[in-house]
């Protein structure tokens, strides 16, 4: 797969990797905390609010944005993606100007829904899915809160046979063990590599995913999965994710055992897991500048015609993993319902990796996962597995 950049893919490449640098050096996402985000949500949204502002305001937005014609190219690039799908919404009792036209900006002006600013809003793409607490503004009257969704859903090209999903111990990011669901699958050596990182080395897994539904696979997926593992466990959350999220160039491919040689595919052991949660972004805006936008000064003229700043900007993501792909879903079915259940004192399987010189790459301790686009160049999602992963059915 060439991998092709241009300014717009850039830009967000770019902001993904500031925001992530200053997300794993705040202390609210410090010590063991599991974390999922949307790089290309943010960049997306705050593209959105950057259209609706004027002057300084608009200018420290296209200091993180980038320039107005990579934003367009980005844009478009993101809407070929049949699995991605995010939307952004500004909160507030101040009502909106009349010749405001949400669709032409890629947001929407509403008052909060029926659950109150703490509440569950379900809001997001039209459908059912709670997605984040909203929180309250300081002042309704003259705030507003911008909140961003990810929904993100598709099937792998080789799904996991449930059957010979296990049992697997999973050490957390504090020294406890958990027994987690397991599944296990063989993926081609050359979707391995490794990365040296300052911290240590990393191994990146990438599984190839399609459009739910059970369509053709296009030439080039519609998105790229990879998981990522440190060496050890001094290898910082943000370096195993930064190396999630690198060009597959950068690596150098896995290699198995002095006497077998290069492996010809790599025994993958991935827990069933379920990332969610909201990110409060504001203090990560501010260190990189953007600050007018969160003051009285800031200039909204296009969407309130009275003077309304943004109190905060809130990201909520949902994203789970299981046998068949992926999916924004967040229900998980019961224990007694899990193949793993029934086979916990098994160590040893008839499966996969019984006829091919393979590597075990086990994620058994903490890990990131990171969503690219299918050119592998725009992170569409990004999380780390800090905790007890939760098995999804």
């Amino acid at each position: 797969m060439v991998q092709v950049e241009n300014d717009g893919t850039r830009a967000i490449s770019a902001l993904a990797e500031l925001w992530l640098e200053s997300l794993f050096d705040d202390p609210a996402t410090r010590g063991g905390r599991d974390v999922i985000c949307s790089p290309a949500a943010l960049w997306l949204a705050l593209t959105a609010l950057e259209a609706c502002v004027d002057g300084a305001t608009r200018d420290e937005l296209r200091g993180v944005l980038g320039p107005v014609g990579a934003q367009d190219a980005a844009v478009r690039e993101l809407g070929r993606n049949d699995v991605f799908v995010t939307a952004a919404r500004v909160l507030s009792q101040v009502p909106a100007r009349p010749e405001f036209h949400p669709r032409s900006y890629g947001i929407t002006v509403g008052r909060l829904g029926p659950d109150g600013p703490t509440g569950l809003h379900r809001w997001a793409h039209g459908t059912d899915t709670p997605l984040g607490r909203v929180p309250r503004c300081a002042d309704p009257a003259r705030c507003a809160l911008l909140v961003s969704t990810v929904a993100l859903e598709a099937e792998w090209e080789r799904p996991f046979e449930p059957y010979f999903t296990r049992e697997l111990l999973f050490t957390d990011a504090g020294g406890a063990a958990h027994p987690v669901p397991a599944m296990v699958a063989e993926v081609p050596a050359e979707d391995a590599w490794t990365l040296v990182r300052p911290g240590g080395r990393v191994t990146v897994v990438e599984l190839r995913a399609r459009a739910a539904g059970g369509g053709a696979v296009p030439a080039a997926g519609p998105v790229r999965v990879r998981f990522a593992l440190g060496e050890n466990r001094r290898v910082p959350p943000a370096q195993v994710l930064a190396a999630a999220c690198a060009p597959a160039a950068h690596g150098k491919a896995l290699r198995g055992s002095r006497a077998g040689g290069r492996p010809e595919a790599v025994l993958l052991e991935l827990p069933r897991l379920r990332l969610s949660g909201d990110i409060d972004v504001t203090p990560h805006l501010t260190a990189l500048g953007v600050e007018r936008v969160f003051s009285a000064s800031a200039e909204l003229p296009r969407m309130f015609s009275e003077p309304v700043h943004c109190e905060r900007v809130v990201q909520s993501c949902a994203v789970r993993f299981g046998e068949e792909g992926m999916s924004s879903g967040t229900a998980a079915g019961p224990v007694e319902d899990r193949p793993w259940a029934n086979q916990a004192n098994r160590n040893h399987f008839d499966g996969p990796g019984q006829l091919l010189r393979t590597v075990l790459v086990r994620l058994d301790r903490p890990f990131a996962v990171a969503v690219l686009d299918g050119s592998g160049v725009i992170p569409l999602l990004g999380g780390y597995q800090a905790g007890r992963p939760g098995g999804v059915r």
